[in-house]
């Protein structure tokens, strides 16, 4: 009767894992031990949870759930998402506005920076071009490649993919204008700050502007007509935030036109890509499918921050990486 009662007191955090997301089972099995006394420990894949679970009693859910799966958790405190982007989540009308939102934010910092220069190289280097020859066995030199050192960069979002974006391209030579939602102190790396309210402003001073913005009402197609319009001709365009960031058509217009240069998106809005959008037509656009957080580092460092949550969350105390929800992240 003792151990029943002790089990019945032992709260419920829900794994909510996927092909993309998921923990080793060691990993999960730690986790039990470690929390025997204080945690039940479910594991729902695809969002099958087992006909024998009940989970209106979940406390906590690591994951993304759906919409339906968020309904059936009336009594849900935290929620752990494995992405940095919160926006899908900040305002969900079925997620209580007293649940602790968190995010992965520091899991993609190296990958994404990583993936955004081989994005910015390749453009800059016509490796696009030469991909298309490769394929009809020809050999001609391009005549259009850019110079990364002495060139002026924007990075607008300026987080931990932008920081570390801005930290190699330090060592290429550039000059970093970092753009945040509110300036103050000048970020390592950066030559200097500003905010949105100079967006066109840095657009225009700039040789290669790289978006790393996460998606709210106040940046839904920050990227329109006016600010591909600011840009330098021939400037290089790089979108590793969010795909709705950008109006796309105002970007078809500008790639089309030659108002810039070239584009590299990691990011579009609506994934994947309808095969009939005109994006995947334009020779200067490159996409890479949503890419930038493949890659072995994101599963140790991603691992780590949940299990340091659920102890903090065990105990009580503050978590890592709570999104303000009225601002998205």
């Amino acid at each position: 009767m003792e151990t029943e009662r002790r089990v019945n007191k032992l709260e419920k955090i829900l794994f909510g894992f996927d092909e993309e997301f998921n923990l080793p089972e060691i990993d999960v099995e730690e986790l039990k031990k470690e929390y025997a006394d204080r945690f039940e420990f479910i594991t729902v894949w695809n969002e099958e949870v087992p006909s024998d679970v009940s989970i209106e009693d979940a406390v906590a859910f690591i994951g993304g759930p759906s919409a339906k799966l968020l309904r059936a958790m009336p009594s849900l405190r935290w929620l752990q998402l494995p992405s940095a982007g919160a926006n899908q989540m900040a305002q969900h009308p079925d997620l209580a506005r007293d649940v602790t939102l968190t995010n992965a934010s520091g899991v993609f910092g190296v990958l994404g920076a990583e993936h955004t220069m081989a994005l910015l190289l390749a453009l800059t280097r016509e490796i696009p071009l030469y991909v298309k020859q490769t394929e009809r066995r020809i050999w001609n030199s391009g005549n259009q490649c850019l110079q990364i050192d002495g060139s002026t960069v924007a990075i607008i979002g300026y987080g931990d993919i932008g920081s570390e974006i801005a930290h190699r391209l330090k060592a290429f030579g550039a000059q970093i204008l970092a753009v945040k939602r509110t300036a103050g102190k000048v970020p390592e790396d950066a030559d200097e700050v500003f905010t949105m309210d100079d967006l066109n402003k840095v657009l225009a001073a700039s040789d290669f502007v790289i978006n790393v913005l996460p998606l709210t009402k106040e940046t839904e197609h920050v990227f329109n007509n006016k600010s591909f319009e600011s840009m330098k001709n021939g400037a290089i365009f790089i979108n590793v935030g969010r795909g709705g960031t950008v109006d796309e058509r105002a970007l078809i217009h500008a790639l089309s036109s030659g108002e810039i240069g070239g584009a590299g998106l990691d990011v579009t809005e609506n994934e994947p890509l309808p095969e009939n959008n005109q994006l995947w037509d334009l020779p200067n656009l490159l996409i890479t499918s949503h890419s930038l957080g493949v890659g072995p580092g994101k599963y140790s460092k991603r691992a780590s921050l949940i299990k340091r949550n659920i102890d903090k969350f065990s105990k009580n105390k503050p978590l890592e990486n709570i999104v303000n929800r009225n601002l998205g992240y």
